[in-house]
């Protein structure tokens, strides 16, 4: 099983705002792999964070699988979009992750939730 990390979850990591329990388990995920979207990778360097983050941040996103748009992602863009009202960059987060069979790892429940057959997964409720 593979897993899609979004922008929330990558601040509040690097902010190191996470509990020890919680922490091991992102540990573990980011272990095998740290996949993220493009469009994650553009909210996270339009983030005002401090300094000292955005460098945890960059040196993160080096590590990390950055997954770009493709036809496949922009269809399943379409069609979620179609189905549910949400945001553009949200469902291009829930269509790649859809697309690639990785489950996402979230903090927005709220707003994923409605995105039928999207496995997700919150650290902060570990």
């Amino acid at each position: 099983m593979g897993y899609l990390v979004d922008s929330n979850v990558l601040i509040d990591y690097v902010a190191e705002r996470f509990k020890k329990d919680q922490l091991k388990s992102l540990d573990a995920i980011f272990d095998e792999a740290i996949r993220v979207s493009i469009i994650t990778k553009i909210e996270i360097l339009g983030y005002n964070g401090e300094p000292k983050e955005e460098e945890k941040m960059l040196l993160f996103l080096d590590y990390s699988d950055i997954i770009p748009l493709s036809q496949d992602i922009i269809e399943k863009t379409i069609a979620i979009k179609k189905s549910i009202k949400i945001k553009t960059p949200d469902a291009i987060i829930a269509a790649t992750a859809m697309v690639n069979d990785l489950t996402l790892i979230t903090n927005d429940e709220s707003d994923f939730s409605r995105v039928k057959e999207l496995k997700i997964f919150n650290p902060y409720n570990f």
